[in-house]
């Protein structure tokens, strides 16, 4: 795991030449392009293709059935294909508004029955009103002077009709508002706009042979406008011209060769302090699966560190003690296997596969060591039971647990600052978080426990204090060795600065107090729906019925509850807590110069 390491490379060549050199690098697709243009075009970026290409492309690839595809695009009409998808979209949404509404309508017509509202002139200006009123409050319409009558019941309602110039008054009830049109009719149109959505989903199957050809289409137009971008940041000579960029360090040899069979000029140059290079993450195995979860919420700084390994360790680890428990953590492996070949298709779901095993892995294992079987402790003296090491029921052990955790977490996250500043004397301001937070600790626990623990409180003393010193000592960026009094009272300044951040500190070890009080409240809720299902499983008649409905129900609820947490709480330990001490500097991501059409 690790940030590779780039170069800034300017080539350059005749002005003739720049069109080929462009599409040539555009062909190796190594290149961070930087600007080197004297003045910028403000003129928007030409269009090459529909604006609504894109979302003609995706309306067709979420079609549920595709037709196969059509290589040979000598027949292919790209504005064609795109106009008759974007109208087949907005007829089906029509259809299916519309398929809606006449639902609602029908069924609240069907208790009415079948009839034809008459006119207003066929009774005079009467109009008919009508009300959906319960059994229990009918008796409160016999002393009504409208005229009203009962034409239909059912198990909940009396459905009464009233006579009337106007709106009655004092109706128990609201009116119901019904569709002008008869039943029949309603269910007439209802068949024919059926049958209109099921012919634009056959015309739709049949566009999505024109996949690929839209896709390649439109990746050819994304590199026209690359190339156009690319060209808009050369430097420009009446007769020669420069481009330049960052490349991995590994690639330089690519681009020597390149320059060479071009007869280009080329400068290769390291990254200086006033340079910001881009970050590229090259991650291999399992740390790959914790790429994407950093770059979800943040790119570390080029010159910063890459997460992505220590991540993917404590974000499973997180999941796993928030769902805490291991019949839950087979359902996910059983729902991992069933997605397995799914999750295998491209680069970015084989990263997202390698995760979601750890945490499965991760989760059965916690489970067991804690010793909860959705809910049910496992059966005395049994295997299982003496894997059961941890004591979920010990609060205060518990807490003790997420706080090391927390602890041991954030230290990483100094030394890996530490690290990152080890040509700095700011590095001993990250070792002095860690000396603090361990002390903190230790400290703590020695206070805490039964009979105090002498070695622990004067260990965790003497860790806190030097931890404290090395704060309040290191913590500015201002030159250590001058003679300059004053540089030494700001370096001061900006140490008790730092210091404030002990309150910091001290909120977010106590934040991982959440791993125990989600995985706490998980067990709980287990074990309520163990005791419903028992409670249940005793009901005359229905019982065996109840008793799964609180089964499936109430485990399934809290099986998603737990996913919801442990993804939420998860991943925001990692991004806000542990990024906040590790990365205090943002970059920007690696975007090599490529072809897209394949």
């Amino acid at each position: 795991m690790a940030i590779v390491p780039v170069a800034k490379v300017t080539l350059y060549g005749a002005a003739d030449q720049k069109e080929a050199v462009i599409d040539g690098l555009q062909e190796m697709g190594c290149l961070h392009l930087l600007d080197l243009s004297q003045s910028r075009d403000e003129k928007a970026e030409r269009q090459h293709l529909s604006p609504n290409a894109a979302q003609a492309l995706k309306y067709l690839q979420a079609c549920p059935t595709h037709r196969r595809a059509v290589k040979d695009g000598l027949n292919f009409q790209f504005d064609n294909v795109v106009d008759q998808v974007l109208s087949i979209e907005q007829q089906q949404q029509q259809l299916q508004a519309e398929r809606d509404e006449l639902q609602q309508s029908i069924a609240m017509l069907v208790p009415w029955g079948d009839f034809q509202l008459p006119t207003e002139s066929e009774f005079g200006g009467l109009s008919f009103w009508f009300y959906a009123v319960p059994h229990y409050r009918l008796s409160s319409l016999e002393g009504s002077t409208a005229t009203w009558r009962v034409v239909a019941r059912d198990n909940r309602f009396a459905y009464v009709i009233v006579l009337s110039l106007d709106e009655p008054v004092g109706m128990p009830v609201p009116r119901t508002h019904l569709d002008d049109r008869p039943l029949s009719e309603l269910q007439r149109r209802f068949e024919t706009v059926e049958d209109q959505l099921e012919e634009t989903h056959w015309q739709r199957v049949r566009l999505t042979r024109w996949i690929h050809q839209l896709s390649r289409t439109m990746g050819l137009a994304e590199d026209r406008a690359a190339c156009e971008r690319a060209a808009g940041q050369v430097f420009n000579d009446p007769s020669l011209f420069a481009i330049q960029g960052w490349t991995p360090q590994s690639m330089l040899e690519q681009i020597d060769s390149f320059a060479r069979q071009r007869e280009l000029g080329v400068t290769i140059e390291q990254p200086t302090a006033e340079d910001s290079p881009p970050t590229l993450l090259s991650n291999r195995g399992f740390a790959a699966g914790g790429e994407d979860a950093v770059t979800f919420y943040t790119t570390p700084a080029y010159r910063a560190w890459d997460p992505s390994g220590v991540v993917f360790l404590s974000f499973s680890l997180f999941f796993a003690m928030i769902m805490a428990d291991a019949g839950y953590a087979m359902v996910l492996s059983i729902l991992l296997l069933l997605f397995w070949r799914r999750l295998g298709k491209s680069a970015h779901t084989l990263r997202l596969r390698k995760l979601f095993v750890a945490i499965a892995v991760a989760s059965i294992a916690y489970g067991v060591a804690i010793g909860s079987y959705f809910g049910f402790p496992p059966p005395t003296g049994s295997l299982v039971d003496k894997l059961n090491f941890i004591d979920a029921s010990n609060t205060t052990g518990m807490m003790q647990i997420s706080i090391a955790v927390g602890v041991v977490h954030l230290s990483i996250a100094n030394l890996a600052l530490a690290w990152s500043r080890r040509w700095s004397p700011m590095m001993l301001s990250s070792v002095g978080w860690v000396a603090a937070l361990v002390g903190g600790l230790a400290l703590g626990l020695g206070k805490s426990s039964t009979q105090p623990e002498q070695m622990l409180i004067q260990y965790g003393s003497w860790a806190l204090e030097t931890g404290l010193v090395g704060i309040l000592l290191f913590s500015s960026p201002r030159p250590v060795f001058t003679w300059s009094a004053k540089d030494h009272a700001k370096r001061l300044i900006d140490g008790v600065l730092s210091l404030a951040n002990i309150s910091r500190a001290f909120g977010d070890v106590l934040s991982y107090l959440r791993l125990f009080a989600l995985g706490l409240a998980s067990a709980q809720l287990a074990a309520t729906f163990n005791d419903l299902t028992y409670e249940a499983s005793y009901s005359v008649g229905i019982g065996s019925l109840l008793a799964i409905v609180a089964v499936v129900l109430g485990h399934g609820l809290n099986f998603v509850l737990a996913i919801m947490s442990g993804v939420v709480h998860g991943l925001r330990l990692n991004c806000i807590e542990f990024f906040g001490w590790s990365l205090p500097d943002e970059g920007y991501p690696f975007q090599p110069f490529c072809r897209k059409a394949t």
